[in-house]
């Protein structure tokens, strides 16, 4: 299925890219070409007869068997005879310019002829087959066709289709004579893409039948006779640029059915070379890759075909293959690796060579060009140079067999020792040494050198040195680093054995240079220690001083020094206590008691000073200040501070810090602003402050002045304007006789309608208050009662008392000012009457319409006044 599909896609893909192609006297074989073909399996089923334009051919499957070459040489390089016989002059209607040496003679099997060759002839009209040569009996005979064998007429195209007839013969007189005519039939019937086994191509294909006859005389017999040879058809698939048909199938015809003969695929020449690196040395036994190129065609395998097989061959020790050993195979048709391996028992030499054959086809490739030697593995031993047990610092030397082709890696324990790799190697320490030696072959291991190696009753020290108090003895107690047993030990001062002391420790007092050695009796090894010095640490007297009075009031304090000492470092004391982070050489004395201080060295030696007693006198109780009231207040306010006194103090109270001289007692009443505090003093003189209570008095606001904006008296239905300055931050308030206005909170106040005496106060952002220092009195007086008029036939009265004033038609009447008036015309009639104050009331008007007197009854008649001037 999966060949299936490739092939659909190569199919499809060469529809895309088919060019009809033409072939020309270039695709013709030329002198000096060397033109391969490989010969395919005959496969009688083979669908060789479908063709057309455009049309896709598929011999994918065929499998290659052997493969030939032609090779096309000069005409000149023949034969003298036959350089004349085709020369290739225009002279001669027999030139050639090309031939080929081999069997192409239709009557090679009749005649008894060798050293043959095919003469041809082309340019760019024509590609012709022009005569042959034979030998006979040794002699160089040219054998001319009477008429050519034209194989193509050029440029071949599609559709194209010629014939031509040729013909040759040869006698021997009263002997024999043969003759042989061939018809040839071209026809160009497709053009499209071939596929082979070598690839693909553009194509022309090319069906040619020949149709050829023998003719025998035997004249000895007079006998003659003419043979018709069976129709032969080439089926030709011609490309550009290949010299030879790509693919080439030929049939005989066998009752009326074509019989596959020959198959032939262009291919590349078939070769199978062993590729580079191949080492030199190969050893038995070992498993090498051998590289190869394969070029041409080799099958892949199918049905009753097996898929080729490349096997890798060694000749043996002299390069022969004659009794090749196959090493190793791998199926494959393209170039690979073969993994072989070289046979155990192969015997060592130098002469060894290395080919690849395949399968199928079956080809043998060239060997690898070069003889491979075939070694052996290393034989070798370790011998020790000296005695192999030593005390630690010795060594012995082990020598393994040596050779130049040998290399080597000593081991101790089974484990490499780095950089020992000579034939030779110097032991020192302890174990079990082999040497592992390699050639190209392999490696072999020695037996193994036991090396003991005792160690040295080594001992050390803790320290280097050791520095100790005057008069303190120290041990010096070296460690037993090995920890053997069966030692003995000499004390040394200064590499000089101390008489008696040998002991493992040593205790002394004095300064000097220790070291001891060592002697394990068994082994004799012997060991001597570094040296360890001894050196007496002095202190010098240590003075304590104070720099001031040691009584002093509780909070003050007093500083204490000791005699600096370069290196020593220091501990203060308080009736014998380690003081927590007093390690300075002056200490500042805080609380009563004795103060000493320890001097170190920086060996840890110690001394105490002298003692100095401190006293620290208690303070008095600080007093607590309470208040009687807020301690914001203000002008003109004020606190009482007051505290709990303790018997036997005194006490001061302070403004500011400052001392209030007129202030005694436990109270105090404050109206000032500032800090205010006690300080109270002890028998001892001790003083102790409280802490300050803060007083703060806030200033009053300036005293507001009103100012009125009119008159402070006016008459009912008038009003008067009150004002105060603005003051930002301030807030106001009115009030009447003593009683707050509601609402009168801005800086003016307007009075319309009620008498008494106003005032206003303000009041600053710190909430103080002040007051008009002068209210106003407004008055406001009442209106006269409205007068009512009345009429009495043309005399106008008003009620109440005047003085008047009357009005016509809103106009004041001269001299009308009495309570009555006498109407002398029609109109709109009112009065105004004004009290003693100034104040006024009108009356309603009164219309008046009729002028003069009506009857009236007798009865009802009075003049008034009386006496009067007239009417």
């Amino acid at each position: 299925m999966k060949k299936l599909f490739t092939l659909l896609l190569i199919v499809i893909g060469w529809q895309f890219g088919i060019a009809q192609v033409t072939i020309t006297q270039n695709d013709m074989p030329q002198s000096g070409d060397e033109l391969y073909r490989t010969r395919a399996n005959v496969n009688p089923f083979l669908n060789y007869g479908a063709t057309g334009p455009n049309h896709v051919w598929n011999f994918t499957n065929l499998t290659a068997s052997n493969q030939d070459s032609a090779i096309y040489q000069s005409v000149s390089s023949t034969n003298f005879v036959y350089a004349i016989a085709y020369v290739d002059i225009f002279l001669n209607p027999n030139r050639a310019n090309h031939a080929r040496q081999g069997v192409d003679i239709p009557f090679n099997n009749l005649l008894p002829i060798d050293d043959p060759y095919t003469f041809y002839y082309r340019n760019s009209s024509v590609y012709k087959k022009v005569g042959y040569g034979v030998g006979l009996a040794g002699i160089p005979v040219p054998i001319i066709y009477s008429n050519h064998d034209e194989i193509s007429s050029l440029p071949i195209n599609y559709n194209d289709n010629d014939s031509t007839f040729s013909s040759y013969n040869i006698s021997i007189p009263t002997l024999a004579y043969y003759g042989y005519e061939q018809s040839r039939i071209n026809e160009v019937d497709g053009w499209g893409v071939v596929n082979t086994p070598a690839g693909t191509f553009n194509a022309l294909r090319v069906k040619t039948e020949l149709y050829g006859r023998d003719s025998i005389n035997l004249d000895t017999l007079s006998l003659g006779f003419t043979i018709d040879r069976p129709l032969i058809t080439e089926y030709k698939w011609l490309s550009p640029g290949y010299r030879v048909p790509v693919l080439q199938i030929n049939t005989t015809e066998l009752f009326g059915v074509e019989i596959i003969t020959d198959i032939f695929f262009y291919d590349e020449p078939r070769t199978l070379n062993v590729a580079p690196p191949l080492a030199n040395v190969i050893c038995p036994g070992s498993i090498i890759p051998v590289s190869y190129v394969a070029t041409g065609v080799y099958n892949s395998g199918g049905i009753f075909n097996p898929a080729n097989i490349f096997r890798a061959q060694l000749s043996d020790a002299t390069g022969d293959f004659s009794a090749a050993v196959n090493i190793g195979q791998v199926t494959a048709t393209t170039s690979g690796t073969i993994n072989a391996t070289i046979p155990a028992n192969t015997p060592a030499g130098t002469g060894y060579r290395i080919r690849v054959i395949s399968t199928n086809p079956a080809y043998t490739g060239n060997d690898n060009g070069f003889d491979l030697s075939i070694g052996t593995n290393p034989v070798a031993t370790a011998t020790a140079m000296g005695v192999t047990t030593f005390c630690d610092g010795g060594s012995v030397l082990l020598s393994a067999t040596s050779d130049p082709s040998y290399t080597y890696q000593w081991q101790l324990d089974g484990v490499d020792v780095s950089g020992a790799n000579a034939s030779d190697y110097i032991a020192t320490v302890n174990g079990n040494y082999t040497a592992i030696v390699t050639n190209a072959c392999g490696s072999v291991t020695t037996a193994a050198i036991s090396v003991t190696v005792n160690d040295l009753p080594e001992h050390t020290f803790a320290q280097s040195s050791y520095l100790i108090c005057d008069g303190t003895p120290v041990t010096l107690a070296p460690l037993n680093v090995t920890g053997q047993s069966s030692l003995t030990y000499q004390w040394l001062e200064s590499g000089i054995a101390i008489t008696g002391e040998t002991n493992a420790t040593l205790t002394t007092t004095l300064s000097g240079s220790y070291s001891v050695e060592v002697i394990n009796s068994v082994t004799g090894c012997a060991y001597t220690s570094s040296s360890v010095s001894v050196t007496i640490d002095v202190i010098p007297a240590i003075a304590l001083t104070a720099t001031g009075n040691t009584t002093f009031c509780d909070g003050s304090s007093v500083n204490l020094e000791a005699t600096i000492v370069s290196g020593l470092t220091y501990q203060w004391y308080l009736g014998g206590t380690a003081i927590s982070g007093a390690t300075n050489s002056d200490l500042t004395a805080t609380t009563s008691g004795n103060y000493t201080v320890e001097v170190t060295t920086s060996n840890g030696c110690t001394a105490t000073s002298n003692g100095i007693a401190v006293i620290a006198e208690p303070l008095p109780s600080v007093v607590t200040l309470n208040a009687s009231g807020a301690l914001t207040f203000c002008q003109g306010g004020s606190v009482t501070l007051d505290f709990v006194a303790d018997p036997g103090v005194t006490y001061g109270w302070y403004q500011n810090g400052i001392l209030l001289s007129a202030a005694s007692g436990n109270s105090y009443t404050v109206i000032d602003a500032g800090q205010y505090s006690v300080a109270a003093t002890n028998a001892a003189g001790c003083t102790s402050s409280s802490l300050a209570t803060t007083i703060v008095v806030n200033a009053l606001p300036a005293n507001p002045i009103i100012t009125p904006l009119g008159s402070t008296v006016f008459c009912a239905g008038g009003s008067v304007i009150l004002e105060t300055s603005l003051v930002t931050g301030y807030t106001y308030q009115w009030t009447v006789n003593g009683v707050l206005i509601s609402g009168a909170t801005s800086n003016q106040y307007t009075v319309a309608d009620s008498s008494g005496f106003y005032s206003v106060e303000v009041t600053n952002a710190d909430g103080c208050s002040a007051i008009a220092s002068i209210s106003y009195q407004v008055v406001v007086n009442p209106l006269p009662a409205v007068p009512v008029i009345t009429a009495v036939v043309d005399t106008l009265f008003a009620s109440g008392s005047g003085p008047f004033q009357w009005y016509l038609n809103g106009n004041t009447i001269a001299g009308a000012t009495g309570s009555y008036y006498v109407v002398t015309a029609n109109g709109n009639y009112s009065v105004m009457v004004t009290d003693s104050n100034g104040c006024e009331s009108a009356s309603l008007p009164y219309i008046f319409t009729t002028v003069g007197i009506g009857q009236i009854s007798a009865g009802n008649f009075n003049v008034f006044p009386n006496p009067s001037n007239g009417v």
